[in-house]
């Protein structure tokens, strides 16, 4: 028994070394990516076509909105799938329907229709719960790569073994 929960924590160690720097750089990516577009975005006001919650049996609920607005320029922008928190799901969904229009928003300039539309947009009144989220998952990946990398130290590094004397 003592040999089945150890051999599993030697695995479950190299997966925090090489998933919590993952992790950390996904997510301090991300914060990049929307201090960018709340820097050097554009705002407007987003209507609300759709909103889906993704229910999974492991990973929860997902919250996700479809929006569409019209650019500085009269040209109308859509995009779909962008993901929201679950306490402006709260506010945004009431008893399965949508209690608002519209949201404020913050998008880049670029060419409508791209294949990456939906990471260029940011929903304002989720920006600090996102940021947050961001700020704590890099510490998390961060603190889970280093206790992997001690832990895959500790089980891995070859041991002296004492060696049985021989009979002649």
């Amino acid at each position: 028994m003592v040999g089945w929960v150890l051999g599993k924590l030697k695995w479950l160690t190299i997966l925090c070394a090489v998933g919590g720097p993952i992790v950390a750089l996904a997510c301090w990516q991300d914060g990049t990516r929307r201090r960018d577009v709340m820097a050097m975005g554009v705002q407007a006001e987003a209507t609300i076509e759709s909103a889906t919650r993704i229910k999974r049996r492991r990973s929860g609920t997902n919250y996700k909105l479809d929006l569409s607005w019209t650019d500085a320029s009269g040209l109308k922008r859509r995009v779909e799938e962008v993901s929201i928190s679950h306490a402006l799901a709260d506010k945004l969904i009431v008893d399965n329907r949508l209690a608002a229009d519209t949201l404020p928003i913050k998008y880049m300039p670029g060419e409508a229709g791209s294949p990456k539309e939906s990471e260029n947009v940011v929903v304002l009144d989720d920006t600090a719960y996102q940021e947050q989220t961001d700020r704590e998952l890099v510490y998390v990946g961060t603190g889970a790569g280093a206790l992997g990398l001690i832990g895959a130290a500790l089980f891995f590094l070859p041991r002296r073994r004492r060696h049985e004397a021989v009979a002649a």
